[in-house]
């Protein structure tokens, strides 16, 4: 990856400017200039101006060489956005709800940060649990639309979640996406649809327009639905 960092005079003093060339469309960019994208992964990348596409899932040697060979400014936006100050809000009574409602289940903060961010910025309504076993208990509570749930969790993993909801005739027609890092191979996918009853079986980290694309295809438009 040709990359090249350089130190131009501003009014501020010195401006840094990291040029990088795209992992997808291979032209040049201002990584410093460049926003962060809306991924659900713990580590979010940044967006091409030119194609719009991050590199999140570009192959391991290019993430490697940006962070190896990015100036420390570079390395002061990372720290920066992820201290950014992330407040879950709390639940709301049951019975008032908001619908249509997504009920993300993430052990990892950032993660749970990102997909507040998505989830309600897209028009749905959205609660949290930390793990499996509280993810059962809300979706027996307040019945989401749509659960969104990390595969490997403390205490149960979003799998037996899953198998458990479908097991139950009061939740069995609530949609269940499951993520994962991990096990990502057709064979692992196939047995969460089999075996545990996955609506769907997702690699992170999870683009922004695939998750939008779902929440239509299983729930509907989020802005259009109103309460009930």
């Amino acid at each position: 990856m040709d990359q090249d960092t350089d130190r131009g005079a501003s009014q501020g003093g010195l401006k840094v400017r990291y040029t990088v060339n795209c992992s997808n469309c291979r032209t040049p960019f201002d990584a410093m200039e460049s926003d962060w994208c809306a991924c659900l992964a713990t580590q979010r990348s940044l967006v091409c101006p030119h194609c719009l596409t991050c590199f999140c899932q570009a192959p391991r040697a290019y993430k490697e060489s940006f962070w190896s060979r990015a100036p420390q400014e570079m390395w002061q936006r990372k720290m920066e956005r992820s201290k950014e100050a992330f407040v879950p809000k709390k639940a709301p009574d049951p019975r008032a709800v908001r619908r249509p409602l997504v009920l993300v289940v993430e052990d990892e903060p950032e993660i749970r940060k990102v997909a507040t961010m998505a989830v309600e910025g897209l028009g749905y309504a959205m609660i949290l649990a930390r793990d499996g076993r509280e993810g059962l208990e809300m979706a027996e509570a307040y019945k989401p639309d749509l659960v969104l749930t990390d595969a490997l969790m403390p205490r149960m993993d979003g799998r037996e979640m899953c198998r458990r909801l479908k097991q139950n005739p009061e939740t069995a027609g609530i949609k269940v996406l499951v993520m994962t890092s991990v096990y990502t191979s057709a064979r692992y996918e196939l047995e969460a649809k089999k075996k545990f009853g996955a609506d769907a079986y997702l690699a992170k980290p999870l683009q922004f327009q695939k998750l939008k694309d779902l929440l239509i295809e299983m729930v509907g438009w989020g802005h259009s639905k109103g309460t009930r």
